[in-house]
């Protein structure tokens, strides 16, 4: 009962219209880096009204922040070019897809400066976990500076200089293999150059842990096919709610698609994307019909595929339209009154309770 109620469900139109989000899919990571500064993860945020660019590092979680004077693809670039001149070009970036890194612009400054550029889905923010997860970072450091009316660049630097759980090391040690001079007293040789090693291992393992953790309550969803009729979640600013009726244009990356809705193509993550109940059949009379052909009622069915012969109608119960009135004893059973209007028509007695069975529509002989 309980997998026919699921069944049922599944193919509702208003149903899968109104559909709450989907389960998350098993986590996907990027590639280890093997050294400092090979991927970074770029993403804008804002903080006190201003807006600032932030730049990750895979390898060692360095990150820095830079003030933005205007969210243009040109002063975004500009500011890229600083942080790559200072710690060197990488071999990868990642980003959202944001107007700054999806235009043209971007395009030619990874094509001049010799690196691989990856997006992200939209409005999918944890393909891009690791940018996401520094500006949490920065930004809690920032209101916690201003709520106690610090500098925030003290306590920025302070945490570079913190040992990273389970890593045995700082964001600075594993990037400028070196401890960063701060207001704490410290001995001079610490402050020596000094290569921080086993970072690979530790690195592969917080990963296993996170996805082993993570992986608990997750499933992966089936592959789409082109051309596979889908739903596409909620539009930013709809409120209505409604999963959107498309179509699978083609399959961009793993887990990302181009589907058309309305005549308007959108790139989406899978988790954002629901395969579409089938369409409704549609009956000769016109009327849309709920039962399969393999829900076929039994009137419609032959004499094979009730179990019996054909020609055999020994098993068959008679039909309570073509069944005469019955008589209890010799007295005949009493007619309703409601009988007297002519829109009620008997259609048999009932054996049990010997009362007529009304019926208000005429009935029809097939």
């Amino acid at each position: 009962m309980q997998s026919q109620i699921k069944d049922y469900v599944s193919k509702c139109t208003i149903c899968n219209e109104y559909a709450i989000e989907q389960q998350r899919e098993t986590m996907m990571s990027h590639e280890l880096p093997m050294r400092p500064w090979q991927i970074v993860s770029l993403d804008l945020f804002q903080h006190s009204g201003e807006d600032f660019l932030l730049v990750v590092d895979h390898y060692s979680d360095f990150w820095e922040i830079d003030l933005l004077p205007d969210l243009s693809a040109e002063t975004t670039i500009k500011r890229c070019k600083a942080q790559f001149a200072r710690y060197g070009q990488p071999d990868r970036v990642i980003s959202d897809n944001g107007p700054q890194f999806s235009g043209v612009e971007f395009r030619k400054f990874a094509a001049d400066w010799e690196f691989e550029h990856f997006t992200s889905s939209p409005r999918h923010p944890k393909a891009n976990g690791k940018a996401e997860s520094a500006v949490k970072i920065a930004k809690n450091l920032c209101k916690k500076a201003l709520r106690e009316g610090k500098d925030a660049w003290k306590a920025i630097l302070q945490w570079r200089n913190t040992l990273t759980e389970g890593m045995d090391s700082s964001p600075a040690q594993r990037l400028m293999a070196r401890r960063l001079k701060a207001a704490l007293p410290v001995a001079s040789t610490l402050l020596e150059p000094c290569v921080v090693t086993d970072v690979l291992v530790k690195l592969r393992h917080r990963r296993q842990v996170s996805k082993f953790i993570y992986d608990k309550s997750a499933k992966d969803l089936p592959e789409l096919r082109v051309g596979e009729t889908v739903r596409m979640k909620t539009l930013p600013g709809d409120r209505t709610g409604l999963w959107r009726l498309g179509s699978c244009v083609q399959k961009v990356a793993p887990r990302s698609y181009l589907v058309e809705v309305n005549g308007s193509l959108y790139l989406r993550n899978r988790v954002d994307l629901r395969i579409a109940e089938p369409a409704p059949t549609q009956n000769p009379d016109g009327q849309r019909g709920r039962m399969t052909k393999d829900r076929t009622p039994a009137s419609h069915m032959g004499p094979e595929a009730l179990g019996e012969e054909p020609g055999d109608h020994r098993s068959a119960a008679p039909s309570p339209i073509n069944t005469p009135l019955r008589q209890s004893g010799d007295t005949p059973v009493r007619e309703p009154a409601v009988l007297a209007d002519k829109s009620f028509h008997a259609v048999g007695v009932c054996p049990s309770h010997q009362k007529y069975l009304i019926c208000r529509f005429p009935i029809r002989d097939c």
